[in-house]
C-alpha cells in the first residue's frame, strides 16, 4: 500500500511539470536564474530558492535578471559622501558653504541649489548635526530636512 501511495503522489509531480502555470512573479532573482519554465514544479522551485536567496541583492545591483532600483543608486552616492566625509561635514554644515556642502548637494542631486542647501543645513544644524553619533543618522538627517528643497 505505501508504494502505491508514494507511486501516486510521484506520478503527480511528474504530471505537474508538464501543466502550465500562471507565474505571476516579476521574473528576478536566483530562482529565476535556475529556472525560468512556467510550470508548478518550477513555480515552486524559484519560489523555494527566492526564499533562501531573496532577489533584494539583484534589485540593488542590477544582478539575477533584476532590474536596478533607481532609489537605492541615487541615495548611494549621497549615502557614500557622507560617510567619507563624515568628520569634515560636521565641520562644514555649521559654516553653510564650503566645497564639501556644494559637493554633498550635487551628491544628492541639488547642485544648482548647494547655496540653499547650505543655508538651510546651518540653520538647521541643532537638528541635523548634533544628534547624528553616525555617518548614517547624520545622512538621514541631511536628506529628512532637504527634503523640500531638492529631493
Amino acid at each position: 500500500m505505501k508504494k502505491f501511495v508514494l507511486a501516486i503522489i510521484a506520478l503527480s509531480f511528474s504530471a505537474l511539470e508538464f501543466t502550465m502555470a500562471a507565474d505571476t512573479l516579476d521574473g528576478c532573482g536566483l530562482g529565476w536564474q535556475v529556472t525560468d519554465k512556467k510550470t508548478y514544479t518550477a513555480t515552486a522551485t524559484r519560489l523555494t530558492t527566492n526564499a533562501f536567496v531573496p532577489p533584494t541583492f539583484g534589485m540593488t545591483t542590477g544582478t539575477m535578471g533584476c532590474d536596478k532600483l533607481i532609489v537605492g543608486q541615487n541615495d548611494r552616492e549621497a549615502a557614500d559622501y557622507v560617510a567619507t566625509n563624515y568628520e569634515q561635514l560636521k565641520v562644514e554644515l555649521a559654516k553653510g558653504n564650503s566645497e564639501y556642502v556644494d559637493a554633498l548637494a550635487g551628491a544628492f542631486g541639488c547642485s544648482a541649489m548647494s547655496s540653499e542647501v547650505g543655508h538651510k543645513l546651518q540653520n538647521n544644524y541643532d537638528r541635523v548635526v548634533a544628534p547624528a553619533h553616525n555617518s548614517l543618522e547624520l545622512f538621514q538627517n541631511i536628506r529628512t530636512e532637504i527634503q523640500g528643497v531638492c529631493i
